[in-house]
């Protein structure tokens, strides 16, 4: 029976640790479901529009993007640990898959969505969450701090209303500079004044009320409302004027176009594709998209580890979990013909705003993407491209981190070098050669702090010999044991010393770790020391 017993208790927790829905499911209430609805609703509301401008940021059209929306967080309701956040189309993800997908062969997305999941669910299940600590914050900072730079320069276009090619940030910006004479004024005019309006609208959060009573109340629902359905009601006043702006057919404004109505068949990716230009297989389509394959799925799981660590109220984050639910959230969405998907901080931040209880809270935005899909999309016909640039635009603003910057600059300035680093390359080269440059600069300097630790040298005269007591601050590591040499040397000679002998002694009270070599600790025979590890 003890047997029998703990066999039931072990295959319970495996599946409370695979299945997180087991754990809140069962104590599901009412109010539950109140917190849910409003949470997923409003983060609909914000969805909708940044996924349509993320779509055309990766390139593709807005449908990718929408149904990134629509199907990203339905398997994160079972597999995903962390109830405030929002699987769905992201912004960096949409940069790196305008990296590597063709826009003339737009369904190798859905082949880069497929793959991402595999190689996360993969990750996962072999419990692969650890690789994530090898990205310090500083190095994380630095690239989204890039890719922020990098998105805001690539919507100039949009916003002002002209047509050019470019991958960098420096190209991008040479290439605006040389088309700027060709701006349109009604682009330009709308795609500021969104901007302007998103930034207005979004500082109401600020302003607080003294008064605590229902009306103080009441307009602090106003103003939640206004901040968090900022993007909506620019998005539908811009297109609103767009609409009543068109004369004898034409209208001033470049407009987002025709989007195809309805909701996505379920297929399996294994058969041909076919485009008006060619047809191919999966296996052909996956090869034109290396290594975004790996690109995208590592900086998919970091910045969604990230954004489940921000969130997780303290507790311990299970990483490899949060990879099995990501990937099947991408799985997923690849059957239904998405872009690749991952978590979002912004909305993640708007669900805990809210006061979201459960994971459940994304069926709701699933719902409302839908009925969009079936019955709105005639009216997305009329969103100028300039407003979504805004959108995009005011979007990715908080993602430029200056304040890890200050703060770095005032508490450890040489982790500036691996943000700095990071920052600078995703810059001038790709970004995800920019993140592989700042991970290698980081983990040199890492080894470079374990070949220089803090050492202080102590030294004592008595009758018999001169005492020196070495002790090293934390562990002595291979790479550090000719420093530590060096050290010993340059201070006794530059020390008076009596004609005695000399004992040294490694006061090991602050080790915390050390290896074979170091173990060794090689004498000093040019002074003839005795050396005493103790």
């Amino acid at each position: 029976m003890v047997h029998t017993g703990s066999c039931r208790e072990r295959i319970h927790y495996i599946l409370i640790s695979y299945l997180p829905i087991l754990t809140w499911m069962p104590k599901y209430k009412k109010l539950d479901l109140l917190y849910d609805a409003v949470s997923g609703i409003t983060v609909a509301l914000t969805l909708m529009p940044q996924s349509i401008a993320y779509a055309s940021l990766a390139g593709l059209d807005p449908l990718f993007g929408l149904y990134a929306a629509c199907f990203g967080s339905v398997m994160y309701i079972v597999f995903g640990s962390v109830r405030q956040i929002t699987i769905g189309p992201t912004s960096v993800v949409a940069l790196l898959t305008f990296n590597y997908v063709n826009p003339e062969l737009p369904n190798t997305a859905v082949i880069l969505c497929f793959v991402s999941g595999i190689v996360e669910l993969v990750c996962g299940l072999f419990r692969l969450g650890f690789v994530v600590e090898f990205v310090s914050m500083p190095v994380t900072g630095g690239f989204v701090s890039a890719a922020a730079v990098l998105m805001a320069s690539s919507q100039l276009k949009g916003l002002f209303g002209i047509s050019y090619n470019a991958k960098n940030c420096l190209e991008m910006w040479i290439k605006f500079v040389e088309n700027i004479e060709n701006f349109q004024i009604a682009d330009t005019a709308m795609g500021l004044t969104c901007i302007f309006v998103l930034v207005g609208l979004k500082s109401l959060k600020y302003i607080k009320f003294n008064d605590k009573g229902m009306k103080a109340k009441s307009y602090s629902m106003i103003l939640l409302l206004l901040t968090t359905g900022s993007n909506v009601l620019v998005v539908v006043i811009s297109s609103t004027i767009a609409y009543f702006s068109i004369s004898q057919g034409q209208s001033p404004l470049r407009l987002t176009g025709t989007i195809d109505s309805g909701i996505p068949q379920f297929r399996f990716l294994f058969f041909d594709f076919e485009n008006e230009d060619e047809k191919f297989t999966f296996i052909e389509g996956l090869s034109r998209l290396w290594p975004g394959a790996i690109v995208v799925p590592l900086v998919s799981i970091l910045s969604t580890v990230s954004v489940a660590k921000a969130f997780s109220g303290g507790r311990v984050v299970d990483a490899s979990q949060e990879m099995i639910a990501l990937g099947f959230c991408n799985i997923f969405c690849s059957f239904m013909g998405s872009m690749p998907v991952a978590g979002s901080m912004s909305r993640s931040a708007l669900n805990h705003t809210t006061g979201v209880h459960t994971t459940l809270s994304s069926i709701f935005t699933t719902i409302l993407v839908m009925m969009s899909l079936l019955f709105l999309t005639p009216l997305l016909y009329y969103i100028p491209k300039s407003s979504l640039s805004a959108v995009l635009i005011c979007a990715v603003i908080s993602m430029f981190r200056y304040d890890m910057a200050i703060l770095l600059w005032k508490t450890n300035r040489r982790d500036l070098i691996p943000f700095t680093t990071a920052f600078v390359s995703c810059l001038i080269f790709d970004v995800e050669l920019g993140l592989l440059i700042g991970i290698c600069v980081d983990l040199l300097c890492v080894l470079y702090r374990s070949a220089r630790p803090s050492i202080s040298i102590e030294k004592e005269i008595s009758s018999g010999y001169v005492k020196w007591v070495v002790r090293p601050s934390s562990g002595l590591l291979f790479p550090a044991v000719d420093f530590m040499r060096q050290r010993i040397i340059a201070e006794m000679s530059s020390s008076e010393r009596p004609n005695k002998p000399n004992l040294i002694i490694v006061d090991c009270v602050h080790f915390d770790k050390t290896d074979f070599t170091a173990a060794q600790v090689p004498t000093l025979s040019s002074y003839n020391l005795y050396n005493i590890v103790i």
